[in-house]
């Protein structure tokens, strides 16, 4: 209950990169003793997704230079994933038959959920390269860039054009307009960079955890 109340409040992005994550506080929010909210905490330090400093745990702070950093890595895994035969895969995918909605269908019942489709998205593709690690690689990197989303839609146009383009180009097998439309979403974040950490600083601890 810890870990996965933790990992969504950081994906939430509620707390200003290097805010403190008080082990009490979260525990009263969650009903919880201490011990199993230091557990959680210490293993998203060994993610790489809080930082540890003696007893205490933090959000990782991110300079423009760090972050640019991480969409840069997020894009190799991308990059690595979509190499080789990413066309003949694309183009034979086929949706298992209990699969409720395709991508493309739920960009349109739910457009404000195009950060989430994207990501869904990218992590489908790695998923086809049949690769364990560089999907757990890629999922990390992922899990570090996802509490930037909110800044990332503040700051940038055209998102649902751009969620539309990637999966249109997924869904039909289009490798080279995935490719480059891949390399598109995140040049644009790297030229966002300072910007988007600008604006993610500000919030501190909020009891709302649950």
């Amino acid at each position: 209950m810890a870990l996965t109340a933790l990992r969504r409040r950081l994906r939430q992005g509620l707390d200003a990169p290097g805010a403190a994550l008080p082990i009490q506080l979260i525990a009263e929010d969650l009903r919880l003793s201490p011990t199993p909210v230091r557990e959680a905490l210490s293993r998203l330090a060994g993610e790489g997704l809080v930082d540890k400093r003696g007893p205490a745990y933090t959000r990782p702070r991110h300079d423009a230079a760090a972050l640019v950093e991480l969409y840069r890595l997020r894009l190799l895994y991308l990059g690595a994933a979509l190499a080789g035969d990413v066309d003949r895969r694309v183009r034979r995918r086929v949706l298992p038959p209990d699969e409720p909605v395709s991508f493309s269908a739920r960009l349109a019942e739910h457009p404000g959920d195009h950060a989430e489709v994207i990501e869904a998205l990218f992590a489908e593709i790695v998923r086809h390269a049949d690769d364990r690690m560089l999907a757990q690689a890629f999922l990390n990197a992922a899990e570090r860039l996802a509490p930037f989303h909110a800044q990332e839609t503040l700051l940038l146009d055209d998102l649902i054009d751009e969620a539309g383009a990637l999966v249109t180009a997924f869904e039909t097998g289009d490798g080279t307009s995935l490719r480059a439309g891949v390399r598109l979403h995140h040049r644009r974040r790297t030229a966002a960079a300072e910007a988007i950490v600008r604006l993610a600083s500000g919030a501190k601890y909020r009891t709302d955890i649950v």
